[in-house]
């Protein structure tokens, strides 16, 4: 009996200490507002490894909107998501550096700037620059 307390005990210690992966990342999350029409917004960062830069705004149905990344690793992109909808409208890996379009509904996007696992994994650093008009 007492060996079964002990173990249950060291298997809620480690649960507890233990962090999953995605968590250890180090993201970082950034609220902004989308830029007035016509006029541009830039905004300059850097990641590391593993870990993304988020850019999240509010927007309305068929808002138009111009997302460029800049960056100098070119293991480097951008995801387009929004919020409660399965799939990004818009994945840069497969589809480069720049979107443009009207965004779908109304709600809060996230811009979700990552570096490809190859990069990730020698976890060097990306500086990037993006801009939204």
């Amino acid at each position: 009996m007492q060996i079964a307390k002990m173990i249950v005990a060291a298997t809620v210690a480690v649960m507890a200490f233990s962090v999953p992966a995605h968590a250890r990342e180090d993201d970082s999350s950034t609220r902004i507002t989308l830029p007035a029409a016509g006029k541009p917004a830039a905004y300059k960062g850097s990641i590391r490894g593993h870990a993304a830069a988020e850019y999240v705004f509010e927007a309305t149905a068929g808002q138009k909107v111009r997302i460029d990344l800049d960056t100098n690793n070119r293991s480097t992109f951008f995801n387009l998501l929004q919020d409660g909808k399965p799939e990004a409208l818009f994945v840069g890996s497969m589809k480069g550096d720049s979107f443009s379009g009207a965004l779908p509904g109304a709600g809060t996007y996230r811009v979700k700037i990552y570096m490809m696992r190859n990069a990730a994994r020698q976890n060097i650093t990306s500086k990037y620059e993006l801009r939204l008009r």
